[in-house]
């Protein structure tokens, strides 16, 4: 791998992490405007646990999900990507 490699590899990770906090921040912004707007008192995830139905709370929810999604992702990513190195070599 050379310098050149390094650079670019350094800068696609900062835009990936650029692109990923604002998902995270437009799932924020959902849940809060979902839960500005909700009827309901409160609802049930999956059996484990009862989130209120109130802006911030859902605002938390969105982001906390799409935090775990995209860290899992990018986790994958990474994996498969040094799984790929190592064979190159």
């Amino acid at each position: 791998m050379n310098e050149l490699d390094v650079k670019e590899s350094g800068r696609g990770r900062r835009i990936l992490l650029g692109v990923g906090g604002v998902v995270v921040l437009v799932a924020a912004l959902i849940g809060l405007f979902v839960g500005e707007n909700s009827a309901g008192a409160s609802i049930d995830l999956l059996g484990v646990a009862t989130l209120p139905v109130s802006p911030i709370p859902m605002a938390l929810y969105g982001a906390v999900l799409a935090t775990v999604a995209l860290g899992a992702l990018f986790g994958a990513v990474e994996f498969v990507s040094r799984v790929e190195e190592r064979d190159r070599v």
